[in-house]
């Protein structure tokens, strides 16, 4: 086993263990390539992990069979040196040859590696910004990252224990609305139906109805909202919601059919409010440290705007979430991308010695 505390130059920073992080920290030591794989909260696996996502659309594959064996991976291998609740905070040098400080819970640590990886994850937009919704006011107002929680406990209840027996669930809360973020987030279309589809299997009875602007299920996704409604009965309504009222016993939704172009109020029980991919605090910090753009939106910007693994300054790649709002899936892919042109860069190394 090589010691992995060798100060030198023959590995590369992993910033981030979610799935776009994992994968390329398992990649790269596949390859036979040392890692430093730098976390900074307690445990591997990002948003999923966290909030413990239960299945992942579109194909209700548990996300531990996805996430587990990368986690495990990366806890084991002698190449790979795992710092948690760390964070990078300096960075000097050049490809080949970086000076990155690290916060530990040891305390400051200097770490000399040839090429960085940035895979700093996402954040689900916080709807209490939103008072139309009343989250963090009213009872049994939940955001989708805290239903994946209720699912994979294979429980539902409200604030009071009891079923819920009429749910609503508001899309593109946090996207798609310039008073908030006004980017599309891909996915919480196709999360909150396969979301819908597991309520109706754990509570037979419950009503949903699905609240949204546009249905946007790309590619294979779509089977899900075709399902949704032949197999189980889930009900749409294409409106706009003003406000979210509790009555002291209910959650009154007010908006707009823009179908029939007509208002409509409903009580229901729980109210799930599909909550958007956001840049983190941890994508903004890390920008500073290592010089890196991000676009208009907060999130990272690669040199080029479709190869996201490209972050314009040499050495230093991109994936996942800290560039654009995508799928687990994806987001995995692009780990792989990303360790592909680190190893390409330590072999170009390798050569010139």
């Amino acid at each position: 086993m090589k010691n992995l505390n060798k100060e030198s130059n023959d590995k590369v920073l992993v910033i981030g263990s979610g799935p776009a992080g994992l994968r390329a920290a398992m990649d790269l030591a596949e390859l036979g390539i040392h890692v430093l794989l730098v976390e900074k909260r307690g445990e591997l696996g990002g948003a999923p992990i966290r909030w413990k996502y239960h299945s992942l659309a579109p194909d209700f594959t548990p996300t531990e069979q996805v996430l587990g064996p990368m986690i495990e991976f990366c806890e084991k291998s002698d190449l790979i040196e795992v710092k948690r609740n760390s964070v990078v905070t300096e960075c000097i040098g050049e490809a080949g040859n970086f000076t990155v400080t690290l916060n530990t819970p040891d305390g400051r640590e200097r770490k000399n590696v040839a090429a960085i990886i940035v895979a700093t994850g996402f954040e689900h937009f916080d709807a209490r910004v939103d008072p139309r919704y009343s989250y963090g006011r009213a009872p049994n107002v939940i955001g989708i990252n805290e239903l994946e929680v209720m699912l994979s406990q294979g429980k539902v209840t409200g604030h009071d224990g009891k079923v819920p027996k009429r749910v609503a669930f508001i899309f593109c809360v946090g996207s798609r609305d310039r008073s908030t973020n006004p980017w599309c987030c891909t996915v919480c279309c196709g999360v909150s139906i396969k979301q819908a589809i597991e309520l109706k299997q754990v509570l037979k009875d419950v009503q949903i109805y699905m609240i949204y602007m546009d249905i946007r299920t790309i590619g294979l996704w779509e089977k899900l909202y075709w399902d949704s409604m032949e197999k189980y009965g889930i009900n749409y309504i294409r409106g706009r919601v003003g406000e979210v009222y509790y009555t002291g016993e209910k959650l009154l939704v007010k908006g707009e059919d823009t179908l029939v172009r007509g208002p409509f109020e409903v009580l229901f029980d729980m109210v799930v409010l599909a909550v958007g991919i956001e840049p983190g605090e941890g994508t903004r910090q890390i920008s500073k440290v290592l010089g890196l753009n991000v676009n208009e939106y907060g999130f990272l910007a690669p040199k080029i705007p479709n190869v996201h693994f490209d972050s314009g300054k040499d050495g230093i790649y991109l994936a996942g979430t800290c560039v654009a709002p995508m799928s687990v899936e994806e987001s995995i892919a692009e780990g792989s991308a990303a360790a592909m042109q680190a190893a390409k860069l330590m072999n170009r190394i390798k050569v010139r010695a």
